[in-house]
């Protein structure tokens, strides 16, 4: 039994040394994507200020216009060629698979944080993300509000929901978080839902929440996709954190390798036994 375990200690040592040493073979931005991390304790059950906007379609619109539904908002410029269209992808994909109705249940809100962009781009935008989901976005789409504002409601806006964001000159992208946030009937930030790939029962139970105001924090899941996600400015988005990934594949195997090693142990500590019980028969009988 020492020998397997032994055995065990050296195959475990090996994979952690393999994660740790790993390293993905591009050259990556030494931007640490941490300090774009929204403090929620900061910003949940605050209510959201009063914006103007104007639509994809050139109609103007304010914050207290969303009032009286739960509200889901995305946060993006629409000249994003990254995480953006990826993040407005992921929504529309998992709003699809849900039995809430848009515009009846719920609201939808992309809104572009770059105050140089027109109607223009996010009409362009919304139609783009159309063809490229084609069965995967929800019934009332026409209703989901694509939308831009000027520099300072933007400012007012995401100061008060705790978004930052901020241009890189050197790898010319916004650099900014990857999150759905849902504000209440009454207007009341309640829940921040980070990743890219968001599951359809974590947006229906937000939106469910939000319908009655409960705040929640991100879950154990949420956190797990962010730090499967690291931010390359050579990308101008987020991409597979592979160290992170190896890391936790090489523990699953461990873990898989100690089961087996054990269960193997066992079974080689019955036939011994078998073997010594049948051999004292033996000089028993003898």
């Amino acid at each position: 039994m020492r020998v397997w375990f032994r055995i065990l200690l050296v195959v475990v040592l090996m994979m952690a040394v393999e994660a740790s040493a790993f390293q993905p073979p591009t050259t990556e931005s030494t931007f640490d994507p941490s300090i774009m991390k929204i403090n929620e304790d900061n910003f949940l059950g605050k209510t959201v200020p009063e914006i103007s906007m104007v639509d994809s379609e050139g109609r103007a619109l304010s914050m207290s216009g969303f009032l009286g539904k739960p509200l889901v908002i995305s946060l993006i410029y629409y000249k994003c060629v990254a995480s953006c269209p990826v993040l407005n992808e992921g929504l529309s994909e998992a709003l699809s698979d849900i039995n809430l109705r848009l515009a009846e249940d719920y609201n939808v809100l992309t809104l572009s944080f770059r105050e140089s962009e027109t109607v223009e781009d996010a009409s362009q935008f919304k139609k783009k993300l159309q063809i490229k989901m084609k069965d995967k976005i929800p019934a009332n789409f026409d209703k989901w509000v694509f939308a831009t504002s000027t520099k300072d409601d933007i400012k007012k806006f995401t100061d008060a929901l705790g978004y930052r964001f901020f241009y890189s000159t050197q790898d010319s992208v916004y650099v900014h978080p990857n999150v759905y946030i849902f504000i209440s009937p009454k207007g009341k930030i309640t829940r921040y839902l980070f990743g890219l790939f968001p599951i359809s029962d974590d947006i229906k139970i937000a939106l469910i929440e939000a319908a009655d105001g409960k705040i929640g924090k991100s879950d154990i899941i949420n956190a797990f996709t962010l730090a499967c996600f690291k931010y390359d400015a050579h990308l101008g988005g987020y991409k597979l954190n592979l160290p992170f990934i190896v890391g936790m594949i090489s523990i699953a195997i461990a873990m898989v390798t100690a089961v087996i090693v054990f269960l193997y142990a066992l079974k080689l500590k019955k036939q011994k036994k078998g073997v010594d019980k049948k051999h004292n028969l033996e000089v028993t009988n003898v």
